[in-house]
């Protein structure tokens, strides 16, 4: 299914969701954002599809906003200055924090640029895989501008103040190798290789339990910035719910043999 600029499928219990708007290095626009808001809303209803990959078409993931469509949202219409603008920054909001809180894996494969926008993006994603000749930051700021759409919340979350403020006050956009170092990607793989070893972290997270998955992940992300023992609660209320799941002794017994197939 798909709109066009963005193409979405389920293959192997894999829901792929593809930024189609090459010529453009896939800007992202008003019709990209409604098409990922429905594609993401679709596969995480989408019993089939246990994990999302997320990728960009042509050459690049993303190169950032159009800046035709921030003309648009950013355009006076007869209101306070900025209330326009800070309305289409909250629809932006809405929908990428609804992608970070999917309860399910979510795989960013990154090529080329990545910036800007194109990085807020990703930076919902639960994992961020790059091939070596991708380049990633926010170089709003060589505008006179800053991310808005949580690239200052989730670097600072991600990175911490330290290489937050390095990134978003230079504006420098990171070689892959050197955003890995900082915690920006999990892995990095020679361009080449992108695609096969991407399918093999995701086959790696299919072996494991859906349910598991998804509630380890929501665990992880309501436990940022709350006090240790508030979130060792919710570390304890998530074990309760898999512990009794109905299909636990079975999901034991697979997990017990894999264990031991390892030693």
């Amino acid at each position: 299914m798909a709109n066009q600029v963005v193409k979405w499928e389920v293959v192997n219990n894999i829901g792929i969701i593809t930024l189609n708007r090459p010529e453009k290095r896939n800007a992202i626009n008003g019709e990209i954002l409604e098409g990922i808001q429905k594609a993401f809303s679709e596969l995480s209803l989408n019993l089939e599809a246990r994990i999302i990959l997320l990728q960009g078409a042509g050459t690049a993931f993303s190169a950032g906003i159009d800046f035709n469509y921030l003309a648009t949202v950013a355009r006076d219409d007869g209101r306070a200055p900025g209330i326009r603008l800070r309305e289409g920054i909250d629809i932006i909001h809405s929908i990428l924090n609804k992608i970070e809180r999917i309860e399910k894996p979510v795989v960013a494969k990154i090529h080329g640029f990545c910036g800007g926008l194109g990085l807020e993006l990703a930076l919902t994603a639960d994992f961020r895989l790059a091939s070596e000749n991708a380049t990633l930051g926010v170089p709003e700021i060589i505008l006179g501008l800053i991310p808005d759409c949580g690239g200052t919340t989730r670097l600072t979350r991600m990175l911490g103040p330290v290489w937050a403020k390095e990134l978003i006050m230079t504006g420098d956009m990171l070689p892959a190798k050197r955003a890995y170092e900082i915690g920006l990607v999990n892995q990095v793989f020679p361009e080449a290789t992108l695609e096969e070893k991407t399918g093999a972290f995701l086959d790696k997270l299919l072996q494991r339990p859906s349910l598991a998955l998804g509630l380890a992940k929501r665990a992880v992300d309501w436990g940022v910035g709350l006090d240790k023992m508030t979130h060792m609660e919710i570390e304890a209320y998530v074990q309760s719910l898999l512990i009794t799941a109905k299909d636990f002794p079975e999901t034991l017994q697979k997990g017990l043999a894999t264990l031991l197939k390892k030693k």
